[in-house]
């Protein structure tokens, strides 16, 4: 299922159900790891293979009899090394430490890239929207510099202590704002999600980069209601109950 775009996933109402991070870290694994025993695999047979070809063929007194012993074992390791196959394996392998590095890192659910092309193809053949509300996904300029900045994100997090949070409220134009301050981005936390602490409800208005050792900013403005769903996220607030920000605004 992780390995699905945002999209298809959302189809199959499950969000509450499935652990989303923990999958897609063991996704991603198991992508990596597959992949990896897969090209070893191919090595194994392929250069095995060609190496014994040009051999018997020298024994024959064919072509390869003009050339060393060593030049035939190294230009079986140059065939393999651009041979498209290797170059498809090898890029799984890369893409499944991608993913468990980003679901790690920063919790963030990455799809496999085919199906992402895939899913991009059918949207311009059907002529669907490509961003906007819930049911369109955003543009493929937006989903490269979001996977980038998870990327950066990343990076930054393994460098950086978990840490908890820190919550304070600030003034906005009259109006209190509550932020979060967090050592690790937030993977589902993106503007306008509704957020849930206790039996507040509030709605995010932005997130930011801060400085370390909490560079990820989430600023919050409470509602005066909110309803239970399958997309609220739920929030346990480190601050004690006596400290909750003030009423509704």
């Amino acid at each position: 299922m992780t390995l699905l775009p945002r999209r298809w996933r959302s189809r199959f109402g499950l969000d509450e159900v499935i652990p989303w991070t923990r999958s897609a870290l063991l996704s991603g694994l198991l992508e990596c790891l597959l992949a990896l025993i897969a090209l070893v695999y191919w090595y194994s047979h392929s250069v095995t293979t060609w190496a014994a070809n040009a051999l018997d063929s020298a024994m024959r007194n064919g072509p390869e009899a003009q050339v060393p012993g060593q030049a035939i074992g190294f230009s079986a390791l140059v065939l393999w090394l651009i041979h498209p196959l290797t170059w498809c394996v090898g890029y799984f392998a890369l893409e499944g430490l991608v993913r468990l590095l980003a679901a790690v890192s920063t919790e963030q659910v990455v799809a496999t890239l085919p199906l992402v092309g895939i899913d991009w193809i059918y949207g311009k053949l059907s002529g669907r929207a490509p961003e906007g509300d819930a049911k369109h996904a955003p543009s493929a300029k937006v989903q490269v510099q979001e996977f980038v900045s998870s990327l950066k994100q990343g990076v930054m997090a393994l460098r950086l202590p978990h840490l908890e949070d820190q919550c304070r409220e600030t003034g906005d134009g009259g109006e209190l704002l509550l932020e979060i301050h967090a050592s690790h981005a937030k993977a589902e936390w993106k503007p306008p999600r509704v957020v849930r602490m206790g039996d507040a409800y509030y709605r995010l208005q932005d997130a930011v980069q801060g400085k370390p050792p909490r560079p990820f900013i989430y600023r919050l403005r409470r509602l005066a209601a909110g309803v239970p769903g399958r997309t609220v996220l739920v929030y346990q607030s480190p601050l004690p109950a006596k400290e909750t920000p003030g009423p509704a605004i």
